[in-house]
C-alpha cells in the first residue's frame, strides 16, 4: 500500500530560524555596544605627547648652572652652555626675550620655555665701607734681603815682597801668589813636600805659564 505524498507548506519556517535571528540580533548589539566603548573611552587610552609641567618655582636665567638648565625642554649641553657663555658676555638676561640673541633658540622654543623660566637682575656688588672706629691696618714691611757676606779680598803679592815658601805656607797665604785661588792653594798644600819650584808644575791647575808668574814670588824650603 503507497503512502499519500503530503505536500510541504513553503511558508512555514526552518526549525532553526529563531535560534539563528536571537544570534544575529546579539551579535548587532555586541557591535554597538563595542563602538560605544570605544567612542566613550577612547581618548582615555590614546598615547599624548608629553607636556613638560612648570615647576612651582621657574628657574631664574640668570642664576641657574648648566645643569639646572638642562632640565628645561629642549636644552642639552650644547644649549645650556650657549646660555651661559651669553649671559656671561653680556652681563646676564634682562627679560626671557633675550634668549632670541643666544644661538639656537627661536620663537618656538622661547614660547615654550616661558611658563619655565624667569629673568632676575643680577645681583649689584655691595660696596664695603671702612670702619672709622677700626685702626688703619699697617703693613708689616718685609725686611730688605742682606748683602752677601763676602771674604775681603786676598792681597797679592807684588815684585819685591819677600816670597813665600810653598812647604811652609798656608793655603790662605798661598792665595797671595799670582794666578792662585782656592782651590789651587789646596792642591799646593795636599802635593807637598817639594823639592824645587819645578815641582809644581805637577799641581793641577798650575801650567806653565802660571808656574813662570809664580817663580818670582815662591821658594822651596827644607
Amino acid at each position: 500500500m503507497d503512502t499519500p505524498n503530503v505536500p510541504q507548506n513553503p511558508a512555514a519556517p526552518a526549525a532553526g530560524s529563531p535560534r539563528r535571528a536571537q544570534l544575529a540580533l546579539a551579535a548587532v548589539v555586541v557591535v554597538f555596544l563595542t563602538l560605544l566603548a570605544v567612542r566613550g573611552y577612547g581618548p582615555r587610552f590614546e598615547t599624548r605627547p608629553t607636556e613638560p609641567v612648570p615647576s612651582a618655582a621657574p628657574i631664574d636665567l640668570n642664576r641657574a648652572d648648566t645643569a639646572e638648565l638642562e632640565l628645561l625642554p629642549g636644552v642639552g649641553p650644547r644649549l645650556a652652555a650657549a646660555i651661559d657663555a651669553h649671559r656671561r658676555d653680556r652681563g646676564g638676561f634682562r627679560s626671557v626675550d633675550d634668549l632670541r640673541s643666544v644661538p639656537g633658540v627661536g620663537p618656538v622654543m622661547i614660547d615654550r620655555l616661558r611658563p619655565l623660566v624667569r629673568v632676575e637682575p643680577p645681583a649689584a656688588a655691595v660696596p664695603v665701607r671702612a670702619d672709622p672706629e677700626l685702626p688703619p691696618r699697617v703693613r708689616a714691611q718685609a725686611p730688605e734681603p742682606a748683602e752677601p757676606v763676602r771674604a775681603p779680598a786676598v792681597r797679592k803679592l807684588q815684585p819685591g815682597d819677600p816670597p813665600i815658601d810653598v812647604n811652609a805656607a798656608s793655603a790662605e797665604e798661598l792665595q797671595r801668589l799670582p794666578g792662585v785661588g782656592p782651590v789651587t792653594a789646596g792642591a799646593i798644600v795636599a802635593g807637598r813636600p817639594y823639592r824645587s819650584v819645578a815641582e809644581l808644575d805637577r799641581v793641577r791647575g798650575i801650567g806653565p805659564k802660571t808656574l813662570d808668574k809664580l817663580r818670582p814670588f815662591v821658594v822651596v824650603g827644607p
